[in-house]
Parts: C-alpha cells; sequence; structure tokens
C-alpha cells in the first residue's frame, strides 16, 4: 500500500468519524429543541428547585431558559419555579427576583435542594443548576414519564456548552454508556424523596467526591428500592463551560477561585 493510499484512507476514517458522532449528536439533541413536540399534560404540580450561590453571571439565562419551556407556556397553572439563595454576595438574589420566588438556606448544595423541597408545594420536584440551559422541550420529556404508575424519579443527559472535545466524547460516551444520576436535571416524586429519607445532610457539602456520591449515587439507589428510575437519553441540559476551568493549574474566575478555598461544591 503506497503512502498516498494510506492518507486518503485515514482522511476517509476521520471524515467517517465526524459524521457519525454528528449524526448520533443530532439524534441525542433534536428532540429537546424540538418547540412543536407532541405536548404532555403534567402528572400533577411541578415544584422547579434551583440552588444558587453567586451565579449573577449565569442565573438569569437559566431560569429564563427553564421558564421558556413550552410545556410551562401550555400549562402554567401545574408549575412553580423556587430558587434558593445558599448564601450569596453577589446579586444572584435580586435577579433571580425578578422571575420566581426566592428563599433562604445555609451554605451546602444539598441543604439549598432539600430547603427547596420542603417548601415546595408540588407533587414532583425538578432538580435544576443555576448555570445550566434547559432547552424548550427539556421539561416536556422529562415529565411525560410520570405518568406511568411505577415511575418514582426521571433524569437526563446533562452535557456542556461550547466545547467540541467535550462534545465528541459525550455523543459517544451518552451513546454506549448509560449516564450517571446528575443533581441538574433529574426530578422524583417528592413522596418517594420523603420515603427514602432524601439526602445525607451531615456529609461534608464542599468535599466534591463525597457529594456526588451522595447526589449521584445514594440518593437514586435509595429511590430504586421504591419504584422505576428511567433515563431518558433525549432530555439533555446544558451546563456552563466555567467547569472545564478547574482543570487549569491557575486560579482565573471567581468560580474557581471559591471552588479551591472550599467555598463552594
Amino acid at each position: 500500500m503506497s503512502i498516498s493510499s494510506k492518507v486518503v484512507i485515514g482522511a476517509s476514517g476521520v471524515s467517517l468519524f465526524s459524521w457519525l458522532t454528528n449524526k448520533l449528536y443530532g439524534n441525542l439533541t433534536d428532540s429537546v429543541y424540538d418547540r412543536r413536540a407532541h405536548i404532555y399534560e403534567p402528572a400533577g404540580i411541578v415544584s422547579i428547585i434551583i440552588p444558587a450561590f453567586n451565579e449573577e453571571a449565569y442565573i438569569e439565562q437559566a431560569l429564563k431558559s427553564i421558564l421558556s419551556q413550552n410545556i410551562i407556556h401550555k400549562y402554567p397553572d401545574y408549575f412553580e419555579c423556587i430558587v434558593v439563595d445558599n448564601e450569596s454576595t453577589d446579586t444572584t438574589t435580586e435577579i433571580a427576583k425578578q422571575y420566581c420566588q426566592v428563599i433562604s438556606a445555609p451554605r451546602g448544595m444539598l441543604n439549598a435542594r432539600h430547603a427547596g423541597i420542603l417548601e415546595a408545594s408540588g407533587d414532583i420536584m425538578v432538580s435544576c443548576d443555576a448555570d445550566s440551559y434547559y432547552p424548550p422541550n427539556w421539561l416536556n420529556l422529562i415529565l411525560r414519564h410520570f405518568h406511568k404508575p411505577k415511575v418514582v424519579a426521571v433524569y437526563g443527559p446533562h452535557l456542556l456548552q461550547g466545547n467540541l472535545l467535550y462534545k465528541i466524547g459525550m455523543v459517544w460516551y451518552m451513546n454506549l454508556i448509560h449516564y450517571a444520576f446528575s443533581g441538574s436535571g433529574c426530578s422524583y416524586l417528592k413522596d418517594a424523596y420523603l420515603t427514602v429519607g432524601g439526602f445525607n445532610l451531615s456529609i461534608d457539602q464542599f468535599n466534591r467526591e463525597k457529594m456526588q456520591i451522595e447526589s449521584e449515587m445514594v440518593l437514586p439507589a435509595k429511590l430504586h428500592t421504591i419504584g422505576e428510575i428511567v433515563f431518558e437519553i433525549k432530555a439533555c441540559n446544558f451546563a456552563s463551560a466555567r467547569h472545564l476551568e478547574l482543570k487549569d493549574i491557575r486560579p482565573k474566575s471567581r468560580y474557581v477561585q471559591e471552588v479551591r478555598r472550599g467555598e463552594r461544591f
């Protein structure tokens, strides 16, 4: 085989990989952006809970995307949105109050989620993050599964905005491996959460490993003992790309500095 033929084959392989990646990414994300999709009437009152600590740069985008959900436009009386301020020192609270109810909770993300759940009047709790974007059909795709009698929780992929390498990696990961239960974009019945004892609030809520174990492994394992958990692969939400900054040895942003000082998870 000549060098030129190897180059052609190599280019063809790259082109095939790129085509297949784009095909899978489209398959993964097309439905969540479909504003004209069939909209299911919610199976109960829905409370959207958003913990927030110093999120003035992101929370308005998150709230606008959540409140622009097609299912909320069609069935507004079924929904409430609660931001749980986690002792922010910036203008997070002032921004959030322009869009929804705001309550307070002691420092710690699980403290905030738990306080929001106790305050909520809904039957279904939807857990969101203050730095994420939620496409318009996301909530509709999540909530439709609660019409099934055995379902106690539903979640979807948590992807990252604006990074090509991450996009490629997650496309293949999402289509080959079952994704972890995530605090952003998961939902569960309030009664189920309370029945299994909810989060263990005594853990160190600024230890990333302990927090991920509690929220992504322990809680879903407990919920699974009393019902079915559905993974909806088409219900993608998108975190901000700031999470990649943690890999940089130079603490540039306020977010990175707060994480490294142990002030936030």
